[in-house]
């Protein structure tokens, strides 16, 4: 907004944060009239009396090398750091010109540097990847993750201080303490102090109250020079928030509110007839309340050309033969390795992070033995923190880096759900393709090892119905090393990268199974990873055999035995990408078949087979055919070996199915 003022340093400073302040409130005042008008659906959460900690520190930051995370109470730094009302208005009135084209809303802002979203302190681990590599920019940025109070219940906060004072990241940790945790008082629920917690990790904290943004910005000038110095800082600001948490929802005692709104810093400006605060204030309610009605003359965006996946210019895999192994003479978790190693070669964003992954170790399974003695700045080896590692390399992907992340257990991934779920595999599509993630994920699944219930799991099919987000898996029949590299060199959407543990001391598998020939195939549309296709006939099929992963070998086996002892013939697919599934191949040789067998490790109710019987379903309409699916026993993997063997998919088991349908 554009308003004069009077000369002079001071009177300057003063009066662009009252225009900062105004501007925030008169938005979202605005805001909470729609909603009670009936022009807004869904929720908002204002600063109504918070917006100094923005105003104070924007003008501070330099959006082209400064990033801010902020969380579901954004619109006033969204607003500071953007100076976009209109973009701002837009976007929650779902209008043309929203910087999300609405799909983000009131919680969910994307624009240049600045991101928020709606998951409680799940943007910090976010902000330290994210600034971890504006550090090896090397061009003085920061990044700024803005929480309230409520959030210092969550762990994930300060897996995050760990790993910024690990990486010595430029992060400044903004914590707005009004006091409340939506409606509930915070001193009653968070417990100590939350200084002491800060600097127990070895990181500087100051705590003051947001009441003057003249002299919070003098004093937040030394701590942005200080974090541009290379070290994490936490500010932590007394404030409090006037209006309530989402519109009406506020149970605060009345007197304790009008007592608030008698020391709002604003507020008593008007009421004292302050000239310059009123002459501001008016403007900025005239400027919001234009730009309002203008917008809703505008139409309202629809979902057309949504996508939510990262965009790729040109097919990873042009057909399925290149997906075949092609070396023999090495075990597959040396080729993951050598697979690393390339991507690592050929591009200087490749970063590689997990928990004792570097040398002389190497891994648990020595995937990435050998890879930190070359590249010891681009191998990390993090805390048991499976959370904040992901969260952490979100951020380093969302900043354009390649991160690819070890899950030592795929059973661990349950920790880091939310920063996969909530945040990499929405990111994309909510903020308007305006980002790419190009995260990689390597998930070690699977058992017959005896390691028990929480070190044996196949949990790749909980991600499988989750938009957003690839799910691949390697089998013994894959080329290791050309596969995964090329996800992580060329994928544009967060993937995750499923490894079955029997796999890594074998080699990989290049001849056909005996009686079957190879059916060379090109990926179907938005498809990218083909399946492998193999036929002992031609012309003709008695039974359609799906597998993936880890089982190809016991899969073979049993196939072996139907073509032998039952004489009959199979077409055998071997997946690629589990999601999003494409099914194409298998209706067309189910069409032939009029038999289907799914065989997957984890248990087969609400699994991948299931949905490929529907998915098939939906493409052999009206024609009658079977299906059978193989799956674990749906009770925690043992670790008693005999057990084990009883509980997860066996040749017999595949067998009984088989035949159950011939």
């Amino acid at each position: 907004m554009a308003l004069s003022t009077e000369t002079g340093g001071a009177s300057i400073a003063r009066a662009k944060a009252l225009e900062s302040i105004a501007i925030i409130r008169a938005t979202e005042m605005h805001l909470l009239k729609l909603f009670s008008d009936g022009k807004l659906a869904g929720t908002t959460h204002t600063s109504v009396g918070q917006e100094i900690c923005a105003a104070a520190l924007h003008p501070l930051l330099d959006p082209d090398r400064d990033a801010f995370f902020s969380t579901h109470r954004c619109h006033g730094h969204f607003l500071a750091y953007t100076d976009s009302v209109e973009g701002l208005l837009a976007e929650v009135l779902g209008r043309e010109g929203g910087v999300c084209n609405g799909r983000g809303g009131s919680q969910h802002l994307c624009s240049g540097r600045f991101f928020s979203n709606g998951i409680v302190g799940g943007g910090v681990p976010i902000a330290t990847g994210y600034a971890y590599r504006t550090k090896l920019e090397g061009k003085g940025g920061i990044v700024v993750a803005q929480i309230g109070d409520g959030a210092l219940g969550q762990g994930v906060v300060y897996e995050a201080l760990n790993l910024a004072a690990i990486t010595s990241a430029p992060l400044l940790l903004l914590v707005e303490y009004n006091g409340y945790a939506q409606s509930t008082d915070t001193s009653l629920t968070t417990m100590g102090d939350p200084e002491t917690r800060v600097t127990g990790f070895g990181v500087e904290c100051d705590r003051r109250p947001a009441n003057d943004p003249e002299k919070l910005y003098t004093h937040l000038q030394e701590v942005v020079e200080r974090v541009r110095g290379g070290r994490p800082f936490v500010q932590i600001l007394d404030t409090f928030r006037l209006m309530a948490h989402s519109k009406g929802d506020d149970n605060r005692a009345p007197e304790l509110l009008a007592e608030a709104w008698d020391k709002d810093y604003f507020a008593k400006l008007l009421a004292n007839g302050d000239k310059q605060a009123t002459a501001i204030w008016e403007e900025a309610q005239e400027e919001v309340e234009r730009i309002s009605a203008e917008l809703l003359e505008k139409p309202v965006v629809g979902l057309s050309g949504a996508t939510a996946y990262g965009a790729l210019t040109e097919p990873i895999f042009a057909n399925s033969r290149e997906l075949l192994a092609k070396d023999g003479s090495r075990r597959i978790n040396e080729q993951l390795s050598q697979a690393l190693a390339h991507a690592m070669a050929e591009d200087f964003s490749v970063f590689v992070l997990g928990e004792d992954i570097v040398d002389p170790y190497g891994g648990a399974f020595k995937v990435t033995k050998g890879l930190s003695s070359r590249w010891p700045d681009r191998v990390f080896s993090t805390p048991i923190s499976e959370a904040g590692i992901v969260g952490f390399a979100n951020g380093f992907a969302l900043h354009g880096g390649r991160p690819v992340v070890e899950i030592m257990f795929g059973d661990f991934v349950t920790l880091a759900m939310d920063q996969l779920i909530n945040h990499a595999s929405k990111f994309n599509y909510m903020y308007a393709n305006q980002v790419e993630m190009a995260l990689t994920v390597r998930l070690v699944s699977g058992g017959y090892r005896g390691y028990g219930a929480t070190h044996s799991q196949s949990m790749e099919t909980y991600f499988c119905k989750t938009p957003g987000l690839k799910v691949v898996a390697l089998s013994q029949r894959h080329d290791p090393e050309s596969f995964l590299s090329k996800v992580v060199l060329q994928e544009h959407s967060p993937t995750i990268f499923v490894e079955n543990k029997l796999l890594y001391s074998k080699m990989p598998v290049l001849e056909p199974p005996v009686g079957f020939a190879f059916v060379e195939t090109e990926p179907e549309s938005s498809q990218t990873y083909p399946p492998l296709q193999y036929r002992t006939s031609p012309t003709r099929a008695d039974l359609t055999v799906v597998c993936y992963g880890g089982l190809t070998s016991i899969a073979e086996e049993a196939m072996h035995d139907l073509i032998i002892e039952d004489e009959i013939d199979i077409d055998y697919l071997v997946l690629t990408m589990l999601h999003p599934l494409q099914v194409g191949e298998i209706a067309e040789s189910v069409k032939r078949s009029k038999r289907l067998l799914t065989i997957e490790e984890g248990p087969s109710g609400f699994g991948l087979g299931a949905e490929i019987v529907a998915s098939v379903a939906a493409q052999c309409e009206g024609a009658a055919w079977k299906s059978r699916r193989v799956g674990a026993v749906e009770i925690p993997i043992p670790s008693s070996p005999q057990q084990e063997r009883e509980a997860l998919p066996s040749v017999e088991a595949i067998l009984a199915a088989a035949r159950s349908m011939l």
